[in-house]
């Protein structure tokens, strides 16, 4: 399989680390692999640099794209009604709320946001997302060490979100919550007209009644949606390692609830689909970094830190492609040329070449003929009788105290009997000959009291 483009999504979740690779070809995306590092902070970092590089050599992925997916515990959420009049001069704006936030100067954040929607009354809502500097120059620097430099960080529900919304355009006016349940975290989020618009994450106890505390987080985030009397939830789509066993059990609550693996337009082969709910958020980063336009594009990755190519770049990659481009149509107008003066001097050398290959022919024939007759020549001496030649090998073979009484032969076998004063010493002796072959006994050797010689009877097989 030819891939065109590889985007790996890596998501930190709770104690364990998980990897989705999403790769690109001419028919669209496809989930090529999975793996899940559990404890990974816990681990030596040796050996988990090891085993990081073993997961991407082996499969051939690059580490160009790779999207990082932040705990949502670290995420701050700010959603900014601000007036309309500020559209020019949004970022200044921006970076001034993201200052009221920060108490102390070394208590700093990160920050991006998105443009929801145009409210009503020439409004602007805008969604401020924002993690503290230190836990994330933390975090960068250590999957530095294990070979992991992101080009996107942000957080796995925006992952999944952009993997829902992807290329449907139907869905832009409807309203969906997402539920993404881990072992010990539960998060639901709400998009409406293709905006992330509620997220809520709470932590879960081991034996936690996950249907009572679905259907309770799903009536808060209604109420903080605000949708009227007219407003519907169009469906509760649930992802996560622990979505699969609860599903059962919310659907005949909720029957408009669905797994995320439904609702997933890309390819994915037998060996991954029983990855799709754990790794949904991993793969949604993996998606966010394949997609040129994502629904919710935030990035967290500090500005220095982010790879920025020049549009310049791109001119010497233009250049050659045209160059090749021109360089095959002349290769196809040459290839016509060069076919047309190959037809014209193959036929001048068929012409100038009929007379031996006549003579050839006429060898070839009589050759053919010559092999015919000698090969009935080799079965007619196929069948000729051997019984002459054999006689003669046992008159050569046998000793002189030895007697044969009876000779048998029939189809290429041999069966003979007689004396000898030691008939166990003549298999050997026989075996020798090119004549015989699975010379062996037939029943015991008894001596013969009246002449003082062993009586023996043997059979053999035709060597040839």
């Amino acid at each position: 399989m030819i891939y065109l483009k590889t985007s790996v999504g890596v998501e930190l979740r709770g104690e364990d680390m998980l990897i989705s690779s999403l790769q690109s070809n001419f028919s669209g995306g496809v989930f090529t692999h999975f793996t899940r590092i559990p404890g990974y902070r816990l681990r030596d970092a040796q050996n988990l640099r090891q085993e990081i590089n073993l997961f991407f050599r082996s499969h051939g992925l690059t580490r160009d794209n790779i999207v990082l997916g932040i705990p949502r515990k670290d995420l701050v959420l700010r959603y900014l009604d601000l007036p309309a009049e500020v559209a020019d001069n949004l970022k200044q704006v921006v970076q001034y709320q993201v200052q009221s936030f920060e108490p102390t100067e070394e208590d700093r954040f990160y920050h991006d946001y998105t443009l929801l929607q145009k409210g009503a009354g020439k409004r602007l809502s805008v969604m401020l997302a924002m993690v503290r500097k230190t836990m994330l120059d933390e975090t960068l620097q250590f999957l530095l060490a294990l070979g992991i430099r992101p080009v996107i960080v942000t957080v796995g529900s925006i992952g999944i979100a952009n993997i829902f919304l992807q290329n449907r355009k139907g869905l832009q006016d409807k309203t969906f919550i997402l539920v993404d349940l881990g072992t010990s975290m539960l998060e639901m989020f709400a998009l409406n007209q293709g905006a992330l618009v509620y997220s809520h994450a709470v932590s879960t106890e081991k034996d936690a009644n996950w249907k009572d505390l679905i259907l309770r987080e799903a009536d808060d985030a209604a109420s903080q949606l605000q949708l009227g009397a007219e407003g519907t939830i169009e469906k509760i789509v649930l992802s996560g390692e622990s979505s699969q066993a609860v599903f059962e059990e919310i659907n005949s609550v909720l029957p408009d609830c669905e797994l995320i693996q439904n609702s997933i337009g890309l390819e994915i082969p037998g060996e991954n689909k029983s990855h799709i709910q754990e790794a949904a958020c991993s793969l949604g980063l993996a998606y966010t970094g394949m997609a040129r336009r994502p629904s919710i594009p935030v990035n967290l990755l500090p500005p220095e830190r982010r790879i920025r190519q020049s549009r310049w770049a791109y001119v010497p990659a233009a250049v050659f492609g045209l160059a090749i481009l021109a360089l095959l149509c002349g290769l196809g107008f040459h290839g016509v040329v060069q076919d047309r003066m190959l037809i014209r001097r193959l036929d001048q050398e068929i012409q100038s070449h009929k007379t031996p290959v006549a003579r050839v022919m006429s060898y070839r024939s009589q050759s053919e003929e010559l092999e015919k007759k000698i090969k009935a020549i080799e079965e007619l001496l196929k069948y000729r009788d051997m019984n002459l030649e054999v006689l003669r090998e046992l008159t050569a073979k046998l000793p002189d105290d030895t007697y044969v009484t009876t000779y048998r032969y029939q189809d290429g076998n041999i069966q003979l009997s007689g004396q000898s004063s030691s008939a166990s010493d003549l298999i050997p002796v026989l075996l020798k000959s090119p004549l015989l072959k699975d010379v062996g006994a037939r029943g015991n050797f008894y001596k013969n009291q009246a002449t003082g010689k062993e009586q023996f009877n043997l059979e053999a097989k035709l060597g040839r």
